[in-house]
């Protein structure tokens, strides 16, 4: 059955964002600490997708080089 909680989906090259049941997270690109969107501390914008974060700091190393990090996942 996989993941318990919910699915996995793929997001083609931008990388891969994990969705658990009717909660709604998403995983941190960069460190890979799932967020819940509603309260997260910070998100960004990239190529039209939403990435959400579990610190600024996160996100300040994601806007430098997001190739980096959405790379990352699907290697």
């Amino acid at each position: 059955m996989g993941w318990p909680f919910g699915k996995k989906e793929k997001k083609g090259s931008q990388g891969e964002h994990m969705h658990i049941g009717g909660t709604g997270s998403a995983k941190d690109p960069v460190c890979g600490m799932m967020v819940d969107p509603k309260t997260a501390p910070a998100k960004s914008e990239y190529k039209g997708q939403t990435y959400y974060f579990c610190a600024p700091g996160c996100k300040t190393s994601f806007d430098k080089d997001p190739e980096k990090y959405l790379g990352k996942s699907s290697q």
